[in-house]
This record gives structure tokens, sequence and C-alpha cells, in this order.
């Protein structure tokens, strides 16, 4: 019995809306290849381990943080405030192959050598411990080998209505 090819597009809208609902904070990931840092947005981004602390981040495969992130084998995550759409903006709008996204932010390293935000919520320091294909994007688990609390306000949550589709992954 063949689809209509209707239903299978409403199928698909019908799956992407309801996904829509699934919440999740917005961070800012950062990476270091040798004397080269870049940052970008990320909101697939899940605890997965506390023994160890470990944390896992999807990352579209045409991005261009993946293949440092590949390669580097860290990366630093900055929790964002709710008063920070402006800053994940800022992350999510322009590739770090053409500018250098860092420049004029306030920014220290973590002790493996990632970049992370000096005004942000809370950083984490992860070494990647496995990846995995899931689609478009690829999957990081990274263990968490540092981190420090440097707020106490409310996470910003993704909102899709405060950001293009396609910039928050």
């Amino acid at each position: 019995m063949d689809r209509d090819p209707n239903d299978i597009i409403h199928e698909r809208g019908s799956i992407l809306g309801a996904l829509r609902y699934l919440t999740h904070g917005v961070y800012v990931l950062g990476t270091r290849r040798g004397r080269q840092s870049n940052a970008m947005t990320a909101s697939w981004v899940m605890q997965t381990s506390e023994k160890p602390p470990a944390v896992a981040v999807a990352v579209k495969n045409d991005r261009y943080s993946h293949d440092i992130l590949l390669e580097s084998g860290t990366f630093a995550l900055s929790a964002l405030r709710e008063d920070q759409v402006n800053v994940a903006t800022h992350f999510s709008e322009t590739s770090g192959e053409y500018s250098d996204k860092l420049l004029g932010v306030p920014y220290g390293l973590t002790p493996s050598g990632s970049p992370f935000l000096l005004d942000c919520l809370a950083y984490l320091d992860c070494r990647v411990l496995d990846t995995a294909r899931a689609g478009d994007h690829t999957v990081l688990i990274g263990e968490v080998i540092a981190g420090d609390t440097l707020g106490h306000d409310i996470p910003l949550i993704y909102d899709p209505s405060e950001y293009e589709e396609t910039i928050l992954r």
C-alpha cells in the first residue's frame, strides 16, 4: 500500500511540531584546536551520567565547530541566564569560519583549554568520551572534568519563537 506524499509531509510537520515542546536550556559551547578558539550556541544538551559526571551535546554535522570538536576532543559549556538571548543569538548568527565570535567577549579557558564565557551561570569543562551519528547531527558524550557555578539566576530555556528554526542546532 503506497502512502500519499501529503500524509508523509503532514506526519513530519506533526512530529516536528510536537518536538518543539521538549524543553532544554541554551548554552554556548566553546572548543579549541591549537591556538584557534571557536564557540557556538547549543541547545540540544543533557546530563547523561552522574558517576562519572557526563553530558551529551548534539552538533550539526555541517557546523564549523563540528570538526574542531572532534579533533580537539574537549569542549566547554557555558549555561546562559534567561536575560542572555542576545548572547545566544550572537554565537549562532555567524560561522566561526568567517569571524572570531569571541572577539570582545569576556571569556576564560578551562583547565583543558576550551573557552567559556565569564558572564554565565555556570560552565562545564568536558573531555569527549564517545560520539554517535544521529541523522544530520553528531552526539558527543563528554565527561565533565571541571566546572564552576558563577551565578544563581534563572537559566535560559529554548523558546523556538525567539530564534530562527535552524540556528540552535
